[in-house]
């Protein structure tokens, strides 16, 4: 069996003054618990939005790359939009001091400079399951879903990793709307593609909405989980067998659920989540389930 750590929306600040006060907290349980447990896990995966100022500070992305490093756990990472900017012009003038126009290529931002190629596109193959890392911005003027293409052009079963929820992860409250548009330009060309390719491909792994989620792209499972750094402060486990993928979904020790943390507490319900709870931490069958192996 392989193991996997997997975590995202970390928000890490390192010396830096936090964007979200309550990460000072989470984060550091986060790394005892990974320096505790180090040695259950055979990778740890972190689906994006690991600081808050990467395309402005790129000492936040080095002293968190540090801290992953003095871990000791084999790594893989993929780039939010607080990481790396994803080019799209109406948030980086909305935000300039967390997503400032990078205006380069993907191996040249600060988030590329640091994490290098396997932090940009990268494979792994498990058990007879290719795992799949890539990080995307908008127009995907990097060349990154023709990359992706030939990866799954072999037909080996995939599972991919990306910051960027697809197709709606509620159906109804904020998360019926919010968080889509940074990458619009690519979105329906990605989920084309795992359309396209969908029975080859049993999960596709993001965050970025800071919910627990489970959704289907055709045959693919959208899986997002919840915010590591965040209101849920959560992670998920997935183990891969011979016959399935395993997915178990674990609070921090030590934090319950922070509920005055959450974003948009007044549009989070709808019809199957009847609770601000329910809504940001997600149904049982979200956050515990096997996906069967074919």
């Amino acid at each position: 069996m392989f193991k996997i750590l997997y975590i995202n929306d970390v928000h890490f600040s390192g010396t830096f003054k936090p964007l979200c006060p309550k990460t000072d907290i989470a984060v550091p349980k986060f790394f005892s618990l990974l320096q505790t447990r180090a040695k259950e896990f055979d990778l740890l995966v972190i689906g994006g939005d690991i600081v808050n100022h990467g395309p402005v500070r790129a000492e936040e992305l080095k002293q968190f790359h540090e801290a992953l490093t003095k871990t000791g756990v084999p790594f893989r990472v993929v780039a939010g939009n607080h990481d790396m900017s994803v080019n799209n012009r109406k948030y980086a003038e909305k935000y300039p001091d967390i997503e400032r126009w990078e205006d380069c290529s993907l191996e040249e931002t600060n988030y590329g400079r640091l994490f290098g190629i396997p932090g940009i596109r990268d494979t792994l193959m498990v058990d007879g399951i290719k795992l799949v890392f890539f990080s995307i911005r908008n127009e995907d003027t990097d060349g990154q879903l023709s990359w992706l293409e030939s990866e799954l052009a072999d037909g080996v079963p995939a599972m991919l990793f990306c910051h960027f929820p697809l197709v709606l992860t509620r159906t109804g409250g904020f998360c019926s709307w919010w968080g889509y548009n940074r990458i619009a330009s690519v979105r329906q060309s990605l989920t084309d593609l795992i359309l396209n390719h969908n029975k080859e491909i049993p999960a596709y792994f993001c965050g970025h909405h800071h919910i627990n989620s489970r959704v289907k792209i055709g045959q693919t499972e959208q899986i997002v989980t919840g915010a590591l750094g965040l209101a849920t402060c959560c992670y998920r486990i997935i183990e891969i067998n011979s016959c399935a993928v395993n997915i178990s979904t674990h609070r921090l020790p030590g934090i319950t659920n922070w509920l005055d943390d959450i974003m948009y507490p007044e549009q989070s319900t709808d019809v199957e989540h009847d609770s601000i709870e329910a809504y940001h931490w997600g149904n049982e069958e979200e956050r515990n389930f096997t996906i069967t192996r074919k």
